[in-house]
């Protein structure tokens, strides 16, 4: 750089680089690098942060030169795309964290229903297999009020027994199945 651009002030500086002057812009970078760089870590406490958000006003600056206008200061120019882009950083790091946020939510609660549904099925095909287990007449009456929603006296006529059988049969199937289950047996079969 030459070192007459260190006398140079920041008007003369800015006219320079509206006219695209290199030595102009390596001298501003030189002169506000450091002011903006403390300027964007008091705010953002992370030195990599910071630089980027500093790198970015710098290249913008550069972008955008020839659209300056000629009585720009550069210093305030520069002061406030540093803060601009401290908030739009902040902006788009709350919006990168809600999006984190919420996607390890729905994976939490898709894990969660996955996993729930693999246990339903398992739980539905021990109690399946345990009905097999019942006695046939039991588990004949317990599979037409299940099945096929019959009432106790409907249930009576088919099978050609007592409502009173019905019921006693019902009462040890849901009995017999409680004990293998537990709080485990869906309320369904437990209302039946």
């Amino acid at each position: 750089m030459s070192p007459e651009y260190a006398t140079y002030d920041d008007s003369k500086l800015a006219s320079l680089l509206i006219d695209r002057d290199r030595r102009a812009f390596a001298e501003i970078y030189s002169r506000y690098w450091p002011i903006l760089y403390k300027h964007a870590f008091r705010m953002l406490k992370e030195e990599n942060e910071s630089e980027d958000v500093v790198q970015e006003v710098f290249t913008k600056l550069w972008q955008k030169a020839p659209s300056l206008q000629a009585d720009i200061s550069i210093g305030a120019y520069l002061y406030t795309s540093t803060r601009n882009a401290i908030l739009n950083f902040f902006s788009k790091n709350k919006v990168h964290h809600a999006y984190l946020s919420d996607l390890g939510n729905f994976l939490d609660q898709a894990q969660e229903i996955t996993d729930y549904r693999i246990r339903e099925r398992i739980l539905s095909k021990l109690i399946e297999g345990e009905i097999e287990k019942l006695p046939p007449r039991m588990r004949e009456v317990f599979e037409l009020k299940r099945n096929q929603n019959l009432s106790y006296k409907e249930i009576a006529g088919v099978m050609n027994i007592s409502e009173l059988t019905v019921k006693t049969q019902m009462n040890k199937a849901i009995s017999t199945l409680r004990n293998k289950f537990g709080n485990h047996l869906p309320s369904f079969f437990i209302s039946l």
